[in-house]
């Protein structure tokens, strides 16, 4: 079996590696992208129609700046590729007093200097009737946020990719990654590549390849669903907000309707551990769906309470929910995995990231915060 040679070898092409693609090969690189599947696809992290994109970003301040370029980038795409793939909305975020959510995104934008709007459960309910939150509920309204159409944006960055010349492999199964620095070799079940080296975004497969990140990354089922309306207050891009709920039965999100006929929740906590994530079960079970439909039922007005459809996808979890993004130095290999489910809004700037990190061995962005070796007992 002959080598075939390139610059950068991209294995998982769904949110991450399209944009590392995309960013390598608009920069000169020869890439060849391989995925066992056909991105842009659902079975795994990157699919569903759409993904909130914030920016007072509850989860840690550090990721604002990174937020900033994201969203520049998103925009960016945007134009090159002729799509609506961001849209503006505004961010309904609430939760009892203290909640990291609430605290979190105060903190962030007190820090950054970005606009929120406080407001009680009584003016929430007056500017969003459609929300029944528990009484003692703080809320904040973020006019910084939007959501991003996900598989469109995948595609948009493999086509840019592959006219600038970058070659995607689908339908092929990574089985080894070995090398040294400088010389990377990937051995698939259908050929060998030979590159100076490579990115590995593969989501839940991430352990299958590097076996050291079995330790890191956790491995979760999640279901989402959609939800007829019966109001079109639901679709109004001016009235109907994103939301992110902080309830005592658990973290609920969910978009407006951008169909005008259903709209998208799930439940962000929770979910069941996957083993082998190319043996998830994808059928729907009654106990997937009764914890969001009560929700539905209890919390959100004018939303018919049987879903109308829905979908598996898979949080790659890490020990404390912060992202992994490396540059590792035994392989001359950039590693981004165990997004925790809030990771495909930064596609786009950490797809840059690892462009920069591999044509000129740094970037200028601030990523140390998502090192494995925050956890130095467990370093790769």
């Amino acid at each position: 079996m002959s080598t075939e040679k390139c610059d950068v070898i991209v294995m998982g092409c769904g949110g991450f590696g399209a944009a590392a693609m995309y960013h390598l090969a608009r920069r000169g690189l020869k890439v060849i992208g391989i995925d066992r599947f056909h991105p842009p696809h659902d079975q795994g992290s990157s699919h569903g129609e759409t993904r909130i994109i914030r920016k007072a970003y509850f989860e840690h301040p550090n990721y604002v700046p990174l937020l900033h370029r994201a969203w520049d980038l998103w925009e960016d795409l945007a134009e090159e590729s002729h799509q609506p793939l961001i849209e503006r909305r505004d961010l309904l975020l609430a939760g009892p007093p203290g909640s990291e959510v609430i605290e979190g995104a105060r903190l962030s934008a007190r820090l950054h200097n970005l606009p929120l709007e406080n407001l009680t459960r009584e003016e929430v309910f007056r500017r969003f009737p459609m929300f029944n939150l528990p009484q003692d509920h703080e809320a904040t309204v973020e006019s910084t946020a939007g959501f991003l159409r996900v598989e469109d944006c995948v595609a948009a960055h493999l086509d840019l990719a592959q006219a600038r010349g970058a070659q995607l492999r689908c339908g092929e199964t990574v089985q080894k990654i070995s090398g040294a620095p400088g010389q990377l070799s990937v051995r698939t079940d259908r050929a060998t590549y030979s590159a100076g080296a490579g990115v590995l975004t593969c989501g839940a497969w991430t352990s299958q390849l590097i076996p050291d990140y079995a330790r890191l990354i956790t491995v979760r089922r999640k279901t989402l669903f959609w939800y007829p309306i019966q109001s079109a207050d639901w679709g109004d891009p001016l009235g109907a907000p994103i939301f992110f709920l902080d309830l005592p039965e658990g973290q609920f999100y969910g978009l407006p309707s951008i169909d005008g006929r259903t709209i998208k929740t799930g439940e962000h906590t929770g979910g069941e551990t996957v083993e082998n994530p190319s043996t998830l079960e994808r059928h729907v079970f009654p106990e997937d769906e009764r914890p969001v439909s009560q929700f539905v039922s209890e919390r959100l007005a004018n939303v018919e309470s049987e879903p109308c459809r829905s979908a598996v996808c898979l949080y790659s979890m890490s020990p404390d929910g912060h992202f992994l993004f490396d540059q590792l130095s035994e392989l001359p290999l950039v590693v981004g995995a165990g997004f925790s489910g809030h990771g495909f809004k930064f596609a786009s700037v950490l797809g840059e990231a690892a462009a920069e990190l591999i044509q000129q061995g740094g970037t200028s962005l601030d990523i140390d915060f998502l090192s494995i070796n925050r956890f130095a007992k467990n370093t790769v």
